[in-house]
């Protein structure tokens, strides 16, 4: 981590301040800016150049970009840090620097009179500015390579030392003295850097996120609602509607009141997770860097179609009705749709900068999911199969049944000797699907499990 560092109390001009510069980036200065940056038009970044000034040499930083308020800040330094600011009671751009001590969870603000020449802020082009309109701030300041005091808390720029760059950016600079950052709000390099040498021109590896509990639930909502009840339902409506014949589970089918439990414990979860997410973004995502925006554009066709596909339920036809089977089609195709690009979005939810570094860097929860994936494969493969096996017995059986049954609802009209209802037969085949659905319930939630308990502890 680099860092810059002292608590410092100025004010910077905002008048004839030239804007950044990235043209002349590892010709002259060094820059740190987003992988998706046309020219000058970042959403943030930082540069940094070699100067001497007074025959001792310091560091000029910029740092520019979007800090989504009028109260935002955007700063550079993890342990030890330098920020900008825009004073709206004094309407003026303050430049401060601190610390954050070892052990410490807040950061803490130098006074001025600790080193008065640590950080220069006016003259030779240094100064600030910001438009309200785009709430984009831009400061210049220097910085000494070398600090005098309070060498404990403040890093030497020198070479050969090197850091990885860190830009932060948040709101209430002053209360929380750098320390609130907006969600995605801080970003790294992807190398470290020699602050001296301008030969660098480094892309944001990834936004780091330190995880809270509304992203993990969330996570673990999205895991449980897809991996294990969407998959055990979609089973269940597939290849279970003639098991337990003779059986009902509140008035209707076993196999229809499993099937409709699931997913609207499914669909349930899904709204709340995604509500938690806008609560957590504070509105929809801001991130603009692929593949991150795709997650939460793939989790909305999710959930519409989550929705949808219920809602339609309603209009189903009787069973013998002509319109009957495209019905069925309708909502075996929206119901498909939503199950086969969940999996996906989980995939990349679990690369998002929401999820944290350290569940980033993790490779086996997509294994994981790749293993479920070719596993629901291989158990829908095996009951079609099944069922081709099955097909001609199950079917034999059936008609049997309906010649009896009709045969059973003629004597009742007719009012002749009374015969026993007909027993709906139970089909071929049935031990074995008792023993996949068993082992699939069993993998799923297994599964489930495991991803959940990555989310949580990571």
């Amino acid at each position: 981590m680099i860092v810059v560092g002292v608590l410092l109390f100025l004010v910077a001009s905002v008048l004839s301040f030239n804007d950044v510069d990235l043209s002349t980036c590892t010709v002259t200065k060094g820059c740190l800016r987003p992988p998706i940056c046309a020219d000058n038009l970042c959403e943030y970044g930082a540069t940094w150049r070699l100067v001497e000034q007074d025959e001792v040499q310091y560091i000029e930083f910029e740092l520019f970009g979007d800090i989504k308020s009028s109260s935002g800040f955007i700063s550079l330094g993890g342990d030890g840090f330098v920020g900008c600011y825009y004073d709206t009671v004094d309407f003026k751009i303050v430049v401060r620097a601190g610390y954050r001590p070892e052990a410490s969870e807040s950061n803490h603000l130098y006074n001025p009179s600790d080193d008065e020449k640590l950080l220069i802020t006016t003259g030779d082009d240094l100064g600030s500015s910001y438009v309200d309109a785009q709430h984009y701030l831009q400061c210049r300041f220097r910085r000494r390579v070398t600090p005098v005091r309070m060498a404990n808390q403040l890093k030497d720029l020198a070479p050969p030392n090197a850091y990885y760059l860190i830009i932060q950016r948040g709101s209430d600079p002053l209360r929380t003295s750098f320390g609130q950052l907006y969600p995605g709000g801080e970003a790294t390099s992807n190398t470290s850097a020699i602050i001296t040498s301008p030969l660098y021109d480094l892309t944001i590896s990834y936004l780091v996120y330190h995880s809270p509990g509304v992203v993990k639930a969330h996570g673990a909502m999205m895991v449980l609602a897809w991996v294990f009840c969407s998959s055990v339902g979609v089973i269940i409506s597939r290849y279970y509607k003639d098991m337990w014949p003779n059986a009902g589970l509140l008035g209707e089918r076993v196999w229809f009141q499993i099937h409709r439990i699931l997913m609207g414990i499914c669909v349930g979860l899904t709204c709340l997770a995604v509500i938690l997410a806008f609560v957590f973004c504070q509105g929809y995502s801001a991130l603009k860097i692929y593949p991150d925006y795709i997650h939460p554009i793939l989790g909305l066709i999710v959930l519409c179609l989550a929705i949808i596909n219920p809602i339609i339920t309603f209009c189903r036809p009787h069973p013998m009705h002509k319109n009957r089977p495209y019905f069925n089609w309708t909502h075996f195709i929206i119901g498909t749709l939503a199950h086969v690009l969940s999996i996906p979005t989980i995939m990349l939810g679990l690369r998002m900068p929401a999820a944290g570094v350290q569940l980033r860097s993790l490779n086996y929860p997509l294994w994981i999911l790749i293993f479920f994936v070719i596993f629901q494969f291989c158990v829908e493969l095996t009951l079609e199969i099944h069922g081709c096996i099955h097909y001609r017995r199950n079917k034999h059986k059936k008609i049997t049944y309906r010649n009896e049954l009709e045969q059973y609802q003629n004597a009742v009209r007719v009012g002749g000797v009374p015969i026993p209802r007909p027993v709906e037969p139970e089909p071929s085949g049935r031990i074995f699907k008792y023993f996949i659905i068993s082992l699939h319930a069993t993998v799923a939630a297994i599964v489930a499990v495991i991803l959940i308990i990555i989310i949580a502890v990571n």
